[in-house]
Protein backbone atom coordinates (compact mmCIF):
# COMPACT_ATOMS: atom_id res chain seq x y z
CA UNK A 1 0.00 0.00 0.00
CA UNK A 2 1.36 3.40 -0.91
CA UNK A 3 1.98 6.06 1.73
CA UNK A 4 -0.81 8.16 0.14
CA UNK A 5 -3.31 5.32 0.59
CA UNK A 6 -2.18 4.81 4.19
CA UNK A 7 -2.71 8.51 4.87
CA UNK A 8 -6.16 8.40 3.26
CA UNK A 9 -7.13 5.36 5.34
CA UNK A 10 -6.00 7.04 8.54
CA UNK A 11 -7.97 10.15 7.62
CA UNK A 12 -11.11 8.08 7.00
CA UNK A 13 -10.65 6.36 10.37
CA UNK A 14 -10.37 9.71 12.13
CA UNK A 15 -13.46 11.01 10.33
CA UNK A 16 -15.39 7.95 11.47
CA UNK A 17 -14.31 8.49 15.05
CA UNK A 18 -15.20 12.18 14.85
CA UNK A 19 -18.69 11.35 13.63
CA UNK A 20 -19.18 8.90 16.50
CA UNK A 21 -17.97 11.41 19.06
CA UNK A 22 -20.16 14.30 17.89
CA UNK A 23 -23.54 14.78 19.63
CA UNK A 24 -26.59 14.44 17.40
CA UNK A 25 -27.90 17.95 18.12
CA UNK A 26 -27.66 20.82 15.68
CA UNK A 27 -26.65 23.26 18.42
CA UNK A 28 -23.30 21.53 18.69
CA UNK A 29 -22.55 21.36 14.97
CA UNK A 30 -19.53 23.12 13.53
CA UNK A 31 -16.16 23.85 15.09
CA UNK A 32 -15.02 25.39 18.36
CA UNK A 33 -17.88 23.93 20.42
CA UNK A 34 -17.63 23.08 24.11
CA UNK A 35 -19.85 21.03 26.43
CA UNK A 36 -19.11 21.17 30.17
CA UNK A 37 -20.80 19.11 32.87
CA UNK A 38 -20.18 18.84 36.60
CA UNK A 39 -20.57 15.19 37.59
CA UNK A 40 -22.82 14.08 40.42
CA UNK A 41 -21.02 13.20 43.63
CA UNK A 42 -21.94 10.06 45.58
CA UNK A 43 -20.91 11.80 48.80
CA UNK A 44 -17.91 9.52 49.34
CA UNK A 45 -15.82 12.72 49.56
CA UNK A 46 -17.91 15.58 50.92
CA UNK A 47 -15.75 18.27 49.30
CA UNK A 48 -14.76 16.60 46.05
CA UNK A 49 -15.87 17.88 42.65
CA UNK A 50 -15.56 16.48 39.14
CA UNK A 51 -15.93 18.21 35.78
CA UNK A 52 -16.13 16.62 32.34
CA UNK A 53 -15.48 18.65 29.17
CA UNK A 54 -15.94 17.71 25.51
CA UNK A 55 -14.55 20.05 22.86
CA UNK A 56 -14.75 20.28 19.07
CA UNK A 57 -11.88 22.46 17.88
CA UNK A 58 -12.89 22.16 14.23
CA UNK A 59 -11.12 20.39 11.33
CA UNK A 60 -11.79 17.00 12.92
CA UNK A 61 -9.94 17.77 16.17
CA UNK A 62 -11.72 16.72 19.38
CA UNK A 63 -10.72 16.29 22.98
CA UNK A 64 -12.37 14.98 26.15
CA UNK A 65 -11.14 16.02 29.60
CA UNK A 66 -12.12 14.92 33.11
CA UNK A 67 -10.81 16.96 36.04
CA UNK A 68 -11.30 16.23 39.75
CA UNK A 69 -10.61 18.67 42.56
CA UNK A 70 -10.66 18.93 46.38
CA UNK A 71 -9.76 15.23 46.58
CA UNK A 72 -7.28 13.30 48.74
CA UNK A 73 -3.96 12.59 47.02
CA UNK A 74 -3.83 9.24 45.23
CA UNK A 75 -4.85 7.41 42.06
CA UNK A 76 -8.45 7.31 40.80
CA UNK A 77 -9.83 5.23 37.91
CA UNK A 78 -12.02 6.78 35.18
CA UNK A 79 -14.72 4.57 33.64
CA UNK A 80 -16.84 5.50 30.60
CA UNK A 81 -19.68 3.22 29.45
CA UNK A 82 -17.68 0.09 30.24
CA UNK A 83 -17.79 -0.06 34.03
CA UNK A 84 -15.43 -3.05 34.12
CA UNK A 85 -12.28 -1.73 32.45
CA UNK A 86 -11.08 1.83 33.24
CA UNK A 87 -10.26 4.22 30.40
CA UNK A 88 -7.49 5.93 32.35
CA UNK A 89 -6.04 6.72 35.76
CA UNK A 90 -6.26 10.20 37.25
CA UNK A 91 -3.44 11.07 39.63
CA UNK A 92 -4.25 13.60 42.35
CA UNK A 93 -1.30 15.42 43.87
CA UNK A 94 -0.74 17.37 47.06
CA UNK A 95 -2.96 20.23 45.82
CA UNK A 96 -5.96 17.89 45.69
CA UNK A 97 -6.46 18.04 41.92
CA UNK A 98 -5.85 15.85 38.91
CA UNK A 99 -7.00 15.41 35.32
CA UNK A 100 -6.81 13.31 32.19
CA UNK A 101 -7.35 14.41 28.59
CA UNK A 102 -8.06 12.31 25.51
CA UNK A 103 -7.54 13.69 22.01
CA UNK A 104 -8.19 12.94 18.36
CA UNK A 105 -5.88 13.03 16.47
CA UNK A 106 -3.67 11.73 19.25
CA UNK A 107 -1.62 14.55 20.74
CA UNK A 108 1.70 13.61 22.31
CA UNK A 109 1.25 11.57 25.48
CA UNK A 110 -2.51 12.16 25.58
CA UNK A 111 -4.48 8.92 25.11
CA UNK A 112 -6.56 8.54 21.94
CA UNK A 113 -10.14 9.75 22.16
CA UNK A 114 -11.71 6.70 20.51
CA UNK A 115 -14.91 6.12 22.49
CA UNK A 116 -18.36 7.81 22.69
CA UNK A 117 -19.22 9.96 25.74
CA UNK A 118 -22.64 11.53 25.11
CA UNK A 119 -25.48 9.76 26.94
CA UNK A 120 -22.88 7.42 28.41
CA UNK A 121 -22.23 6.64 32.08
CA UNK A 122 -19.11 8.14 33.63
CA UNK A 123 -17.66 6.99 36.95
CA UNK A 124 -14.63 8.01 38.99
CA UNK A 125 -13.55 5.34 41.47
CA UNK A 126 -10.76 4.40 43.81
CA UNK A 127 -10.86 0.67 44.19
CA UNK A 128 -14.43 -0.30 45.15
CA UNK A 129 -15.38 3.24 46.20
CA UNK A 130 -17.35 5.26 43.64
CA UNK A 131 -16.83 9.01 44.07
CA UNK A 132 -18.72 10.32 41.03
CA UNK A 133 -21.43 8.70 38.90
CA UNK A 134 -23.36 10.49 36.14
CA UNK A 135 -24.59 10.44 32.56
CA UNK A 136 -22.79 12.87 30.26
CA UNK A 137 -25.28 14.99 28.33
CA UNK A 138 -24.84 16.94 25.11
CA UNK A 139 -26.44 19.92 26.89
CA UNK A 140 -23.94 20.00 29.74
CA UNK A 141 -24.83 21.42 33.16
CA UNK A 142 -25.04 19.06 36.09
CA UNK A 143 -25.56 19.54 39.79
CA UNK A 144 -22.48 17.75 41.03
CA UNK A 145 -24.58 16.93 44.09
CA UNK A 146 -25.63 13.57 45.45
CA UNK A 147 -28.55 12.18 43.50
CA UNK A 148 -27.49 14.06 40.40
CA UNK A 149 -30.87 15.55 39.45
CA UNK A 150 -29.10 18.13 37.38
CA UNK A 151 -26.57 15.68 36.05
CA UNK A 152 -28.17 15.43 32.61
CA UNK A 153 -28.13 19.11 31.75
CA UNK A 154 -31.31 20.08 33.57
CA UNK A 155 -31.95 23.83 33.78
CA UNK A 156 -34.43 23.80 36.66
CA UNK A 157 -35.02 27.09 38.50
CA UNK A 158 -37.47 26.97 41.37
CA UNK A 159 -38.23 28.14 44.90
CA UNK A 160 -40.81 27.96 47.69
CA UNK A 161 -41.64 29.89 50.82
CA UNK A 162 -41.17 27.70 53.87
CA UNK A 163 -44.10 27.04 56.21
CA UNK A 164 -43.77 28.15 59.82
CA UNK A 165 -44.83 25.21 62.02
CA UNK A 166 -42.82 26.04 65.15
CA UNK A 167 -43.15 28.14 68.29
CA UNK A 168 -41.50 31.23 66.73
CA UNK A 169 -44.64 32.78 65.23
CA UNK A 170 -43.06 35.41 62.97
CA UNK A 171 -40.13 33.35 61.62
CA UNK A 172 -39.95 33.23 57.81
CA UNK A 173 -37.92 31.21 55.34
CA UNK A 174 -37.51 30.53 51.65
CA UNK A 175 -35.76 27.98 49.49
CA UNK A 176 -34.24 28.72 46.07
CA UNK A 177 -32.59 26.39 43.57
CA UNK A 178 -31.08 27.09 40.17
CA UNK A 179 -29.12 24.87 37.78
CA UNK A 180 -27.07 26.60 35.10
CA UNK A 181 -24.73 25.26 32.46
CA UNK A 182 -21.65 25.74 34.62
CA UNK A 183 -22.92 25.81 38.20
CA UNK A 184 -25.76 24.76 40.47
CA UNK A 185 -26.95 26.87 43.40
CA UNK A 186 -29.22 26.15 46.35
CA UNK A 187 -29.94 28.52 49.23
CA UNK A 188 -31.93 28.65 52.45
CA UNK A 189 -32.78 32.07 53.84
CA UNK A 190 -34.42 32.63 57.22
CA UNK A 191 -35.62 35.83 58.84
CA UNK A 192 -36.93 36.80 62.28
CA UNK A 193 -35.92 33.41 63.65
CA UNK A 194 -35.08 33.66 67.36
CA UNK A 195 -31.34 33.79 68.16
CA UNK A 196 -29.83 30.33 68.29
CA UNK A 197 -28.36 27.51 66.23
CA UNK A 198 -30.60 25.44 63.99
CA UNK A 199 -29.98 22.31 61.92
CA UNK A 200 -30.94 22.15 58.25
CA UNK A 201 -32.32 18.75 57.27
CA UNK A 202 -32.78 17.57 53.68
CA UNK A 203 -34.82 14.41 53.43
CA UNK A 204 -34.31 13.97 57.17
CA UNK A 205 -30.50 14.16 57.01
CA UNK A 206 -28.50 17.14 58.38
CA UNK A 207 -26.58 19.09 55.74
CA UNK A 208 -25.74 22.34 57.51
CA UNK A 209 -26.49 24.67 60.41
CA UNK A 210 -27.91 28.18 60.62
CA UNK A 211 -26.93 30.49 63.47
CA UNK A 212 -28.99 33.60 64.13
CA UNK A 213 -28.05 36.42 66.52
CA UNK A 214 -30.92 38.81 65.76
CA UNK A 215 -34.12 38.99 63.71
CA UNK A 216 -32.11 39.94 60.62
CA UNK A 217 -32.03 37.73 57.54
CA UNK A 218 -29.49 34.88 57.48
CA UNK A 219 -28.72 32.88 54.34
CA UNK A 220 -26.81 29.65 53.78
CA UNK A 221 -25.69 29.18 50.18
CA UNK A 222 -24.64 25.89 48.60
CA UNK A 223 -22.95 25.73 45.21
CA UNK A 224 -21.18 23.37 42.87
CA UNK A 225 -18.49 24.15 41.89
CA UNK A 226 -18.03 25.81 45.26
CA UNK A 227 -16.84 29.41 45.66
CA UNK A 228 -15.46 31.28 48.70
CA UNK A 229 -18.17 32.00 51.26
CA UNK A 230 -20.38 29.17 50.03
CA UNK A 231 -20.76 25.51 50.97
CA UNK A 232 -20.27 22.67 48.49
CA UNK A 233 -23.57 21.38 47.14
CA UNK A 234 -22.95 17.63 47.43
CA UNK A 235 -26.58 16.57 47.99
CA UNK A 236 -29.76 16.84 45.95
CA UNK A 237 -32.47 19.08 47.48
CA UNK A 238 -34.90 18.61 44.59
CA UNK A 239 -37.91 16.46 45.42
CA UNK A 240 -37.02 16.54 49.12
CA UNK A 241 -38.62 17.92 52.25
CA UNK A 242 -36.34 20.51 53.84
CA UNK A 243 -36.62 21.43 57.52
CA UNK A 244 -35.06 24.00 59.84
CA UNK A 245 -35.05 22.39 63.28
CA UNK A 246 -33.73 22.77 66.78
CA UNK A 247 -33.58 19.42 68.49
CA UNK A 248 -36.88 17.66 67.79
CA UNK A 249 -38.73 20.93 67.10
CA UNK A 250 -39.39 21.87 63.47
CA UNK A 251 -39.55 25.64 62.93
CA UNK A 252 -39.72 25.96 59.15
CA UNK A 253 -40.41 23.34 56.50
CA UNK A 254 -41.05 23.03 52.77
CA UNK A 255 -40.88 20.65 49.80
CA UNK A 256 -38.99 21.45 46.60
CA UNK A 257 -40.22 19.82 43.37
CA UNK A 258 -37.97 17.46 41.47
CA UNK A 259 -36.10 18.63 38.37
CA UNK A 260 -38.03 19.67 35.28
CA UNK A 261 -36.38 16.91 33.24
CA UNK A 262 -37.48 14.16 35.62
CA UNK A 263 -41.02 15.46 36.20
CA UNK A 264 -41.81 16.45 32.63
CA UNK A 265 -43.34 19.64 34.03
CA UNK A 266 -42.16 23.16 34.85
CA UNK A 267 -41.52 23.83 38.52
CA UNK A 268 -42.65 27.19 39.99
CA UNK A 269 -39.90 29.60 38.94
CA UNK A 270 -39.75 31.42 42.28
CA UNK A 271 -41.30 31.35 45.77
CA UNK A 272 -45.04 32.03 45.78
CA UNK A 273 -45.63 30.99 42.16
CA UNK A 274 -47.11 27.65 43.21
CA UNK A 275 -49.92 29.21 45.30
CA UNK A 276 -52.93 31.37 44.54
CA UNK A 277 -55.23 33.47 46.72
CA UNK A 278 -58.80 32.65 45.65
CA UNK A 279 -60.34 34.93 48.29
CA UNK A 280 -61.35 37.63 45.83
CA UNK A 281 -63.81 35.28 44.14
CA UNK A 282 -64.28 32.40 46.55
CA UNK A 283 -64.17 33.89 50.01
CA UNK A 284 -61.43 32.76 52.37
CA UNK A 285 -59.69 30.28 50.05
CA UNK A 286 -56.16 29.19 49.12
CA UNK A 287 -55.01 27.00 46.22
CA UNK A 288 -51.60 25.28 46.35
CA UNK A 289 -49.80 23.17 43.73
CA UNK A 290 -48.42 19.79 44.77
CA UNK A 291 -44.71 19.29 44.07
CA UNK A 292 -43.85 16.39 41.78
CA UNK A 293 -41.21 13.93 42.95
CA UNK A 294 -40.46 12.79 39.40
CA UNK A 295 -41.60 9.20 40.08
CA UNK A 296 -44.36 9.57 37.45
CA UNK A 297 -43.42 11.96 34.64
CA UNK A 298 -46.12 14.50 33.88
CA UNK A 299 -48.01 13.99 37.15
CA UNK A 300 -49.65 17.13 38.54
CA UNK A 301 -51.79 17.93 41.53
CA UNK A 302 -53.32 20.74 43.58
CA UNK A 303 -55.02 21.23 46.92
CA UNK A 304 -57.57 23.88 47.86
CA UNK A 305 -58.74 24.90 51.33
CA UNK A 306 -61.81 27.14 51.69
CA UNK A 307 -63.14 28.65 54.92
CA UNK A 308 -66.42 30.40 54.13
CA UNK A 309 -68.95 29.12 56.62
CA UNK A 310 -68.14 25.41 56.54
CA UNK A 311 -64.54 24.41 55.85
CA UNK A 312 -63.96 22.53 52.60
CA UNK A 313 -60.84 20.81 51.35
CA UNK A 314 -60.24 19.45 47.84
CA UNK A 315 -57.28 17.52 46.44
CA UNK A 316 -56.97 16.79 42.73
CA UNK A 317 -54.43 14.78 40.73
CA UNK A 318 -54.05 14.44 36.96
CA UNK A 319 -51.82 13.02 34.22
CA UNK A 320 -51.20 9.77 36.11
CA UNK A 321 -51.72 6.19 34.85
CA UNK A 322 -55.06 4.55 35.60
CA UNK A 323 -55.08 2.99 39.05
CA UNK A 324 -55.37 3.80 42.74
CA UNK A 325 -53.26 6.25 44.71
CA UNK A 326 -53.25 6.77 48.48
CA UNK A 327 -53.57 10.19 50.08
CA UNK A 328 -51.75 10.92 53.34
CA UNK A 329 -51.87 13.92 55.67
CA UNK A 330 -49.16 14.13 58.35
CA UNK A 331 -48.35 10.47 57.74
CA UNK A 332 -51.94 9.25 58.19
CA UNK A 333 -53.91 7.90 55.23
CA UNK A 334 -57.04 9.98 54.69
CA UNK A 335 -58.34 8.59 51.39
CA UNK A 336 -57.66 6.82 48.10
CA UNK A 337 -57.78 8.26 44.58
CA UNK A 338 -59.25 6.11 41.80
CA UNK A 339 -58.29 7.67 38.48
CA UNK A 340 -60.61 7.78 35.48
CA UNK A 341 -59.70 7.14 31.85
CA UNK A 342 -58.11 10.59 31.61
CA UNK A 343 -55.76 9.90 34.50
CA UNK A 344 -57.62 12.27 36.84
CA UNK A 345 -59.13 11.91 40.31
CA UNK A 346 -60.34 14.15 43.13
CA UNK A 347 -61.05 13.82 46.84
CA UNK A 348 -63.48 16.17 48.60
CA UNK A 349 -63.77 16.84 52.33
CA UNK A 350 -65.99 19.11 54.39
CA UNK A 351 -66.86 19.84 58.00
CA UNK A 352 -70.51 19.36 56.84
CA UNK A 353 -70.20 16.46 54.39
CA UNK A 354 -72.92 15.12 52.11
CA UNK A 355 -72.99 12.45 49.40
CA UNK A 356 -69.50 11.46 48.23
CA UNK A 357 -67.88 14.26 50.27
CA UNK A 358 -65.90 12.91 53.23
CA UNK A 359 -65.74 14.35 56.74
CA UNK A 360 -62.93 16.84 57.23
CA UNK A 361 -61.80 15.82 60.70
CA UNK A 362 -58.06 16.40 60.30
CA UNK A 363 -55.86 19.50 60.22
CA UNK A 364 -54.59 20.66 56.82
CA UNK A 365 -52.65 23.88 57.47
CA UNK A 366 -49.01 23.26 58.29
CA UNK A 367 -49.27 19.55 57.47
CA UNK A 368 -47.40 17.40 54.95
CA UNK A 369 -49.71 16.24 52.14
CA UNK A 370 -48.59 13.21 50.11
CA UNK A 371 -50.02 11.29 47.16
CA UNK A 372 -48.47 7.84 47.04
CA UNK A 373 -48.28 4.97 44.59
CA UNK A 374 -47.43 2.07 46.85
CA UNK A 375 -44.43 3.17 48.90
CA UNK A 376 -43.45 5.90 46.44
CA UNK A 377 -44.49 9.52 46.93
CA UNK A 378 -45.43 11.01 43.57
CA UNK A 379 -46.80 14.41 44.71
CA UNK A 380 -46.44 16.31 47.98
CA UNK A 381 -46.38 19.68 49.71
CA UNK A 382 -46.58 21.24 53.15
CA UNK A 383 -49.84 23.19 53.06
CA UNK A 384 -49.24 26.84 54.10
CA UNK A 385 -50.84 28.20 57.25
CA UNK A 386 -52.07 31.33 55.45
CA UNK A 387 -52.19 33.24 52.17
CA UNK A 388 -49.67 35.62 53.70
CA UNK A 389 -47.06 32.89 54.18
CA UNK A 390 -47.85 31.12 50.89
CA UNK A 391 -47.33 34.26 48.81
CA UNK A 392 -44.80 36.04 51.01
CA UNK A 393 -47.16 39.00 51.58
CA UNK A 394 -45.02 40.79 54.13
CA UNK A 395 -44.56 44.55 53.83
CA UNK A 396 -41.20 46.26 54.36
CA UNK A 397 -40.58 46.78 58.07
CA UNK A 398 -39.03 49.84 59.75
CA UNK A 399 -37.02 49.85 62.96
CA UNK A 400 -35.96 53.30 64.14
CA UNK A 401 -35.62 54.91 67.55
CA UNK A 402 -38.71 57.05 66.87
CA UNK A 403 -40.67 54.80 64.48
CA UNK A 404 -41.32 51.07 64.21
CA UNK A 405 -43.54 49.51 61.55
CA UNK A 406 -44.03 45.74 61.64
CA UNK A 407 -46.28 43.19 59.97
CA UNK A 408 -49.21 41.63 61.71
CA UNK A 409 -48.51 37.93 61.21
CA UNK A 410 -51.35 35.56 60.39
CA UNK A 411 -51.80 32.98 63.14
CA UNK A 412 -53.43 30.43 60.83
CA UNK A 413 -57.12 30.95 61.71
CA UNK A 414 -58.36 33.34 58.99
CA UNK A 415 -56.53 32.27 55.82
CA UNK A 416 -56.05 35.66 54.15
CA UNK A 417 -55.97 38.07 57.11
CA UNK A 418 -52.98 40.40 57.38
CA UNK A 419 -52.04 43.93 58.40
CA UNK A 420 -49.52 45.97 60.34
CA UNK A 421 -48.70 47.85 63.55
CA UNK A 422 -46.95 51.24 63.55
CA UNK A 423 -45.47 52.94 66.62
CA UNK A 424 -44.32 56.57 66.51
CA UNK A 425 -42.86 59.02 68.99
CA UNK A 426 -42.42 62.70 68.14
CA UNK A 427 -39.87 65.17 69.49
CA UNK A 428 -42.16 66.22 72.37
CA UNK A 429 -42.55 62.62 73.52
CA UNK A 430 -46.08 61.98 72.21
CA UNK A 431 -46.58 58.34 71.20
CA UNK A 432 -49.09 56.65 68.94
CA UNK A 433 -49.70 53.00 68.09
CA UNK A 434 -51.76 52.33 64.96
CA UNK A 435 -53.20 48.90 64.18
CA UNK A 436 -54.31 48.29 60.59
CA UNK A 437 -55.91 44.99 59.64
CA UNK A 438 -57.51 43.80 56.41
CA UNK A 439 -59.14 40.80 54.75
CA UNK A 440 -60.95 39.96 57.98
CA UNK A 441 -64.54 38.84 58.50
CA UNK A 442 -66.85 41.59 59.75
CA UNK A 443 -67.00 41.85 63.51
CA UNK A 444 -65.31 43.13 66.65
CA UNK A 445 -61.80 41.96 67.48
CA UNK A 446 -60.21 42.12 70.90
CA UNK A 447 -56.79 43.73 71.33
CA UNK A 448 -54.36 41.96 73.65
CA UNK A 449 -51.09 43.55 74.69
CA UNK A 450 -48.60 41.26 76.41
CA UNK A 451 -51.43 38.89 77.24
CA UNK A 452 -53.85 41.47 78.75
CA UNK A 453 -56.93 42.73 76.92
CA UNK A 454 -57.17 46.44 76.16
CA UNK A 455 -60.38 48.30 76.91
CA UNK A 456 -60.54 49.22 73.22
CA UNK A 457 -61.46 46.89 70.35
CA UNK A 458 -60.90 46.92 66.60
CA UNK A 459 -64.07 46.95 64.50
CA UNK A 460 -64.17 45.48 60.98
CA UNK A 461 -67.06 46.50 58.78
CA UNK A 462 -68.82 44.03 56.52
CA UNK A 463 -67.23 44.52 53.11
CA UNK A 464 -65.83 41.85 50.75
CA UNK A 465 -62.39 42.84 52.01
CA UNK A 466 -63.01 43.79 55.62
CA UNK A 467 -60.67 46.43 57.03
CA UNK A 468 -60.24 47.80 60.52
CA UNK A 469 -58.11 50.52 62.06
CA UNK A 470 -57.47 51.48 65.67
CA UNK A 471 -55.19 54.29 66.90
CA UNK A 472 -53.86 54.51 70.44
CA UNK A 473 -52.32 57.84 71.55
CA UNK A 474 -50.69 59.16 74.70
CA UNK A 475 -52.71 62.35 74.00
CA UNK A 476 -55.82 60.99 72.28
CA UNK A 477 -58.32 62.90 70.16
CA UNK A 478 -61.98 61.92 70.02
CA UNK A 479 -61.34 59.23 67.43
CA UNK A 480 -58.36 57.72 69.26
CA UNK A 481 -58.00 55.40 72.22
CA UNK A 482 -55.80 56.15 75.22
CA UNK A 483 -52.37 54.55 74.99
CA UNK A 484 -52.46 52.91 78.40
CA UNK A 485 -49.69 50.34 77.82
CA UNK A 486 -45.95 50.43 77.25
CA UNK A 487 -45.51 49.82 73.49
CA UNK A 488 -41.77 49.15 73.60
CA UNK A 489 -41.20 45.47 72.74
CA UNK A 490 -44.91 44.79 73.37
CA UNK A 491 -46.64 41.78 71.78
CA UNK A 492 -49.89 42.93 70.16
CA UNK A 493 -52.57 40.37 69.25
CA UNK A 494 -56.00 40.57 67.64
CA UNK A 495 -58.50 37.94 68.79
CA UNK A 496 -61.84 36.83 67.36
CA UNK A 497 -65.12 36.42 69.26
CA UNK A 498 -63.91 33.11 70.71
CA UNK A 499 -60.71 34.68 72.04
CA UNK A 500 -58.56 32.93 69.42
CA UNK A 501 -55.56 34.89 68.17
CA UNK A 502 -55.95 35.85 64.49
CA UNK A 503 -53.06 38.30 63.97
CA UNK A 504 -50.05 39.25 66.06
CA UNK A 505 -46.88 41.34 66.04
CA UNK A 506 -44.05 42.49 68.29
CA UNK A 507 -43.22 46.23 68.44
CA UNK A 508 -39.46 45.71 68.49
CA UNK A 509 -38.08 49.18 69.29
CA UNK A 510 -34.28 49.38 68.80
Amino acid sequence: MTSALRRAGAALTLLGLAAALTPSVSAKGGGDQVVIQFLASTGADANGTARARWRDQGSGEFDFNVEIDHMDPGSYELYVTDLVSPKATITVGSLGEGEVEFAIPQDGAKPLFDFPVFDETIEVRQGATVFFHDTFSSTGGGSGGGGGSGGSGDKTKTGVYMVNVGPDFDAQGKLKYEAKATKTKFSIEVEKLAPGTYDVLVGGSPVSQITTVSSASVEVEFQNPVEPGKTLLNFDPLGAQIDVVQGATVYLTGVLPASNSSTGTSAPSKPGKGSKDLGKKGGDSLLVSLASSGVIAGAKGKAKLSQSGETEFEVEIEHVPAGTYDFFVAGVQQGTFVTNGLGEAQLDYSTSPAGAVQLLDFEVKGQLLEVKSGANTILSTVFPTSVQSALGLFSHETFKSNKVKVNLVNAGIDLDARGGVTWKQNSSGKQTVTIDARDLDAGTYGVKVDGAFSASSLVVKGTPYGKGKLVFSSSPSNSQALLDFDPVDATVELTDSLGTVVLRAVIDVP
